[in-house]
């Protein structure tokens, strides 16, 4: 019932927002515009007793830093802020905190001057109502697409003339066409269509179109040949590129709505949860942690623990999706520029969904609000934005003593907590799942659908893709679409603080031993000692893995305590090792790089990659400070190779990769699974 009404208060307040066109690009929807919506987040409604120096900011806390940054002399009159996030008290300070105790509030306010292309970072002390900082960044450095952008760009575009005859070329009517926003890239435009020079470093966007109407799902029916660049500093077109004209599909999508036989309900009941909470704070079966929805990152775990025997032992500070790069591989001037970094270009905390019962997760499930800064001062309410839930594993162990033949077993169960966003024509889920056994597993979703192609024959869709469907165009014939190859990494931001700050790193690599019976093999360790030496590859005929040890705790053997990181599903890149995009997403080079901590090192690819230039993030953190006996963080990089089939379309079963797992080694006096 509290969804129902929560659907309710949803529709009634969209309708009354200000009206948009549905042919609005999805990244901003209709429960982000509904900023009225005044929910709760988990921070608001925590006890004062649960209150920590890492929740997020509230509602009051966001108006009030923007208030004092639009004061400062030196902002000019109408700003936006794209990024109004905690700045997150030192490391030192979270780890001493006390429960009750005062504690550090800061906010980072990013003002963005949007004739001017400047962006200003300010510190704001939230306690002391005051500015600490007010940072001009260096020139047509720039933040995220933000929400005014999408409502801005809809017009510039479609009142165009030239991309109004671009879409008639096509028998298509201007009026009937769905616009997808996306970011700049990195096909630069020197000149535009008037023979003007255009300032290096302006903002643009770049906007495809589709075929809408009143048919669902415009993703469908791509109008190929068409890319509009917008200057989101002067507000105007650019330039129209009008190509290649292909038939355009009229596919009505009725493969995703059509009857089907209901399911049989699933019920999954629990009088009360495993799990306890405190705020944003979670117990369960030993594991501590608290959680976070950041704008960038999305779900966010910190000071992740261990409690054993009454005893409480660290194993992470913060684990976080540190970005995503997305390129296509269809060697095309209306292609190459899509390579989308999807964490630093849009954000998944800021496209988070709402997560459903019994559809996203299952029935047992609880729901966190997350409030998120909007542009101009305010902030959204995501309703539902993250969900906690336990779920049957299966066996956990089992044993047969040998004598009596008696069954020695035991459930597995497992704590999932999970979030998703909704980046344009994918959907993304990030799940950490935390087991009995003291293991860590991190999963990634991808769902959605296609980023599909106008093509005039299934052998040029199957050059760089596969050709998915074919249909009644628009001029009375057929229409083919492809959907072309592409790839998917998702770097994960690893600050490992195992039994303590002070750790170091070996890798394993398992091979063959010389031997009289020929059967010998052994893992050999060697210890990482910088990070020049610690960009590593992964190496499955050598079942590499790495151990993250403790450099003071020893287990009950005398061995140091520790945990291994195991890679999960891998890819290599495609592009070729000049291409600009991958340059720039350069932690797709290596599965693992290891650095040694410093706090302003978030991000693999630098705080601004939109439009960003090539050697920032970990090209700049990895040089060669040493790693033995020192607060260490783990870059792990996971990934897909996407070559379409038709079984993912119109719509794409969900794949489920495994970007990661964290299992004990010699961490525990023996298994943990057994209390």
């Amino acid at each position: 019932m509290r969804h129902l009404i929560l659907f309710a208060s949803l529709t009634i307040l969209t309708a009354n927002a200000a009206s948009v066109p549905t042919s609005m690009s999805p990244r901003i929807n209709d429960i982000q515009r509904a900023a009225a919506l005044q929910l709760p987040s988990a921070t608001e409604s925590a006890s004062e007793a649960c209150r920590h120096p890492l929740d997020p900011l509230g509602r009051l806390e966001i108006e009030h830093a923007v208030a004092l940054v639009k004061a400062h002399p030196d902002l000019p009159a109408g700003a936006f802020f794209p990024n109004v996030v905690l700045n997150e008290p030192p490391k030192a300070e979270v780890l001493s905190y006390q429960a009750g105790k005062a504690f550090t509030r800061q906010a980072v306010v990013e003002a963005y001057d949007r004739p001017n292309n400047q962006l200003y970072r300010v510190i704001v002390d939230l306690r002391a109502t005051k500015i600490l900082s007010f940072v001009p960044l260096p020139k047509a450095t720039q933040p995220p697409a933000f929400f005014d952008e999408y409502t801005t760009v809809l017009p510039i575009v479609s009142q165009d003339a030239g991309w109004r005859a671009a879409m008639q070329k096509r028998g298509v009517n201007p009026d009937d066409v769905y616009l997808d926003v996306w970011a700049g890239g990195d096909l630069p435009i020197s000149v535009d269509r008037d023979g003007n020079t255009v300032p290096p470093g302006t903002r643009i966007m770049r906007v495809l179109s589709f075929l809408r109407g009143d048919k669902p799902n415009p993703y469908d029916r791509p109008i190929e040949g068409v890319v509009v660049a917008v200057d989101m500093n002067r507000l105007k077109v650019l330039q129209v590129t009008d190509t290649v004209v292909m038939p355009v599909s009229q596919y009505k999508g009725q493969g995703t709505d059509s009857p089907h036989e209901p399911l049989e309900p699933l019920q999954v009941v629990q009088n009360q949860p495993g799990y306890k909470l405190c705020g944003q704070e979670v117990s369960w079966q030993g594991w501590r942690f608290r959680f976070a929805l950041h704008p960038r990152e999305g779900l966010v775990i910190y000071t992740l623990s261990h409690e054993n025997k009454g005893v409480l032992r660290p194993v992470a500070y913060r684990l976080g999706l540190s970005e995503i790069f997305v390129p296509y591989g269809v060697p095309d001037s209306n292609w190459v520029w899509r390579t989308a970094f999807d964490a630093g270009e849009y954000g998944m905390g800021r496209y988070a969904n709402p997560l459903a019962p019994n559809v996203d997760v299952p029935g047992n499930a609880a729901f966190f609000n997350a409030r998120i800064a909007d542009d101009v001062g305010g902030s959204l309410v995501f309703p539902n934005a993250v969900a906690l839930y336990e779920r049957n594993a299966g066996l956990l162990w089992k044993r047969v003593d040998p004598s009596s033949s008696g069954q020695d077993r035991r459930e597995a169960r497992e704590l999932v907590i999970t979030s998703n966003a909704w980046i344009g024509n994918y959907i993304y889920g990030v799940n950490y799942i935390f087991h009995m056994t003291g293991a860590l597993e991190v999963r990634v979703d991808a769902t959605g659908t296609t980023l599909n192609q106008g093509v005039n024959s299934i052998g040029e869709g199957s050059k760089h893709g596969h050709v998915v469907d074919v249909a009644h165009s628009l001029d009375g014939g057929t229409a083919l679409v492809a959907a072309p190859n592409h790839q998917h990494f998702f770097n994960f931001r690893v600050d490992l603080d195992v039994d303590g700050r002070s750790n170091r790193i070996s890798e394993s690599n398992v091979g063959p031993q010389d031997s009289s019976l020929g059967n010998a093999f052994a893992a050999e360790e060697t210890l990482l000692k910088d990070e020049a030496e610690a960009k590593r590859p992964a190496n499955i005929d050598r079942a590499r893995s790495w151990k993250i040890f403790s450099a003071d705790a020893k287990n009950a053997l005398g061995m140091p305590t520790g945990y291994t990181l195991a890679l999960g599903d891998t890819a290599i890149p495609y592009a070729a090792s000049t291409f600009p995009a991958r340059q720039r997403a350069a932690f797709v080079e290596y599965p693992l790089w290891v650095t040694q901590y410093q706090a302003n090192e978030l991000y693999a690819t630098g705080d601004y990659p939109n439009q960003g230039g090539v050697g920032e993030g970990l090209p700049k953190y990895s040089g060669t400070e040493n790693l033995v006996d020192q607060d260490l963080v783990l870059w792990v990089t996971s990934g897909l190779t996407h070559i379409p089939d038709v079984e993912q379309y119109p719509v794409m079963n969900t794949e489920s990769l495994l970007a990661f797992k964290l299992v004990p080694y010699g961490f525990f006096r023996r298994n943990p699974a057994l209390d």
